[in-house]
């Protein structure tokens, strides 16, 4: 059987434990409150500066 996620090669970027935390939040979602959008909104954001971190560090 082949695994589902490969093995972790070292400790996890702040983008991935971001996009991990998005995916675990909207899994099964079917509808969304006001609240739970902005929370998605939330997590977006912080997603979105740990990338920006992240190519402010590549570059």
């Amino acid at each position: 059987m082949v695994p589902t996620n490969p093995p972790s090669t070292g400790p996890r970027s702040p983008a991935a434990l971001a996009n991990e935390a998005i995916r675990a939040y909207v899994a099964g979602k079917r509808s969304w409150s006001p609240a739970e959008l902005r929370e998605l909104d939330r997590l977006r954001a912080v997603w979105w500066q740990a990338i920006r971190e992240e190519v402010v560090r590549a570059a």
